[in-house]
């Protein structure tokens, strides 16, 4: 579904500083142990951090990185001194949940059966004005973590996963616009709409699509703003979220084709909140990904799939290992990533689990991998909510 096609140089340890690229191939010590994983952007690194790196990887006898290289800034600002890094995930309340996903699904019904009445709309407009209240209250991302019980539920809870997910990055990218974000959250609740109109056995078909019924399901952005207009909804924002979320930076997207600043800006942050959630959420014919692959995703379809600057705010976010990640140390203890390093994505804080003999640990505090030279993350082993 995704691919990548820049070819990867091979760049001299003792240089990095001097490049920004995406790293192509794992990189690991003598010991076989995760020193910089594949998709790793090097302009997201400190410049401290990118020395310590060269260092450790000439004390292990690196000569040279696979780098796919990349032209565009995407650096990040360290963590200023005295600032201490926040969870980033914050939950939503448990009913306001259980009603969208309720009204997504009512509305759906409704559309279905050839309903065009504009006040069938009325219910989600009113939430979505309390879940963008929800993304602003708030500086960490607000995510529901609603599971998805049925197969007919997915377009519903993903509906509202990315509503979140794209206020949550439109608030960061456009200031605190709340009128702005309101009509983002709206749109990521909207973005799939049109798929009331496609045909069940295609939308909940469990497995690969045909190209036959791909090419229908590709009809979903089309259809979705010809219901919205139908039912004489004219914001631009909600309209080009739903119209425009399936376009690509590299003009190989649908179903205009648009390339880079010619799709809207907010349709490039719901491009990316909406491969994200659907790469992290179980369906019928796969299971789902971790945080740790959809954050490295992500990276590698910068400037060919999603816009740099989204991107960007998300991995600021989440970090290289996303909350939530479970990593083996390199002392051979066991945590869980609990927040990321702005300024070093590469050493988040971590709450440790099990330590070196396997022994599970009852009472445990965080440790600031950034603040601890001699420990670092050796492999990725799971995600802490499966």
């Amino acid at each position: 579904m995704w691919s990548f096609m820049l070819q990867a140089k091979k760049i001299p340890v003792s240089e990095l500083e001097n490049f920004k690229g995406i790293v192509a191939e794992d990189v690991v010590s003598q010991s076989r142990a995760l020193i910089l994983p594949r998709g790793s952007n090097l302009s997201w690194l400190s410049s401290s951090a990118i020395q310590r790196l060269s260092a450790r990887l000439a004390l292990e006898g690196v000569e040279n990185i696979s780098v796919y290289l990349d032209d565009v800034d995407l650096s990040i600002e360290p963590l200023e001194a005295g600032n201490e890094p926040k969870l980033p995930v914050k939950q939503i309340n448990k009913t306001l949940v259980h009603q969208t996903i309720k009204q997504i699904g009512d509305l759906y019904n409704r559309l279905a059966s050839g309903e065009v009445a504009s006040d069938m709309y009325e219910p989600l407009f009113t939430t979505g004005r309390i879940l963008a209240q929800e993304v602003t209250s708030s500086d960490v991302i607000t995510l529901s973590l609603a599971k998805v019980k049925e197969k007919d539920e997915y377009t519903f809870v993903h509906s509202l996963n990315v509503a979140l997910l794209s206020g949550f990055l439109a608030r960061r990218l456009q200031g605190n616009d709340k009128s702005l974000i309101e009509d983002v959250v709206i749109g990521g609740l909207l973005h799939d709409v049109g798929k009331a109109k496609i045909p069940l056995e295609i939308l909940n078909k469990p497995g690969p699509l045909t190209d036959e019924e791909y090419a229908v399901m590709k009809q979903h952005p089309v259809l979705g703003l010809e219901m919205l207009n139908e039912a004489g909804i004219n914001e631009e924002t909600i309209l080009s979220v739903t119209s425009y979320h399936h376009e690509r930076m590299d003009g190989k997207g649908y179903p205009c084709q648009l390339r880079g600043n010619f799709i809207p800006f907010v349709a490039r942050i719901a491009a990316v909140a909406d491969v994200f959630d659907a790469v992290t959420t179980s369906r019928v014919y796969r299971t789902a990904e971790s945080l740790y692959f959809a954050v490295s995703l992500i990276i590698k379809e910068t400037n060919k799939h999603f816009d740099p600057k989204v991107a960007r705010e998300l991995i600021s976010a989440l970090g290289l290992y996303p909350p939530g990640t479970v990593v083996e140390l390199s002392d051979g203890s066991t945590a869980v990533v609990i927040s990321s390093n702005p300024g070093d994505l590469l050493r988040p804080v971590v709450l440790l689990l099990y330590d070196s003999e396997g022994n599970l640990i009852t009472q445990s505090h965080p440790i600031d991998l950034k603040g601890a030279p001699n420990l670092y993350i050796k492999r990725v082993t799971g995600n802490f909510n499966k």
